[in-house]
């Protein structure tokens, strides 16, 4: 097996994971509610 093979596979693994995972990314919708813009409880919206 030539010497360059073993890199171009890991990066093109790494590459079609990497667009994997920002497809996936995009498809995610959230289950909060509007909080004003804060993922903490407590924190933003009109409390």
């Amino acid at each position: 097996m030539p010497n360059w093979l073993v890199p171009l596979v890991c990066l093109v693994a790494l590459v079609g994971f990497i667009c994997f995972a920002f497809r996936q990314g995009t498809k995610v919708k959230s289950d909060r509610t509007d909080n004003g813009g804060s993922d903490l409880p407590g924190i933003g919206g009109s409390g």
